[in-house]
């Protein structure tokens, strides 16, 4: 619930909190499957909810290659030992606590979003795209990037989008790649009826909750979990 009020709230957050969370009690791999697959639900849940205009030119390209990103990265995710694969999500969400807590973007009040994709909005999108398969955590470089040059809402609107197409890839890799297991389809199920509540409270305090003292709280939560799975690895 808490991993999609977060959604409803900002348009992404619930790789990040689930795997985060999930990694307390299960095996780290496993949570970033977990993840993938809820995540796809989510996002169509997530689609006919203010539904602001952007340009396909502008969020299918962008798409594209996030989906590509997401495929290497989960490809990747396959090949990694348990124990360095700790260290890299621990560091990883390190880093994205740190942003969390001191960089947060201002929002934008354009009503304008660029009709299409340039190069940069590309390369982003495809970076994204692979940390998302291989750490499970994509947020951090597309808020930072699309921030700028988009408001609230449009962003919002953006990372629902663009996030489907990478859920639907990256799992059907793990699938491919035999990481997909039984219990993941019946965790997934169980989730369901959290996702559609917490889906419900963020949207309905999109406009109410202050995003900053959000994500610092998140951020503190981020530092504890990743020193945990730092320490662990290392072991």
């Amino acid at each position: 619930m808490l991993a999609f009020f977060l959604k409803g709230v900002t348009g992404t957050g619930t790789t990040t909190v689930i795997v985060a969370l999930c990694s307390l009690i299960m095996e780290p791999k496993l949570t970033i499957v977990l993840a993938s697959f809820i995540n796809i639900f989510g996002g169509f849940s997530m689609v006919r909810i203010d539904p602001v205009r952007l340009a396909p030119r502008y969020w299918m390209p962008i798409a594209a290659l996030m989906v590509a990103g997401s495929v290497s990265g989960a490809a990747a995710l396959k090949h990694i030992p348990n124990h360095q694969f700790q260290l890299i999500l621990g560091a990883a969400f390190l880093l994205t606590a740190l942003w969390f807590l001191f960089r947060v973007p201002p929002s934008r009040d354009t009503g304008h979003p660029p009709a299409g994709a340039k190069a940069m909005d590309l390369g982003v999108g495809t970076l994204a795209g692979f940390c998302g398969g291989f750490i499970g955590i994509n947020a951090p470089p597309l808020i930072l990037y699309f921030s700028r040059h988009l408001d609230k809402r449009h962003l919002r609107r953006l990372l629902v989008l663009i996030f489907i197409p990478a859920a639907l890839a990256q799992t059907a890799t793990f699938i491919v790649n035999g990481l997909f297991e039984k219990r993941i389809f019946i965790w997934g199920l169980l989730m369901f009826p959290s996702m559609l509540a917490g889906i419900y409270l963020g949207n309905h305090t999109f406009h109410r909750i202050s995003e900053i003292r959000f994500r610092r709280v998140l951020g503190i939560f981020l530092v504890v979990v990743s020193a945990r799975l730092i320490l662990k690895g290392a072991i």
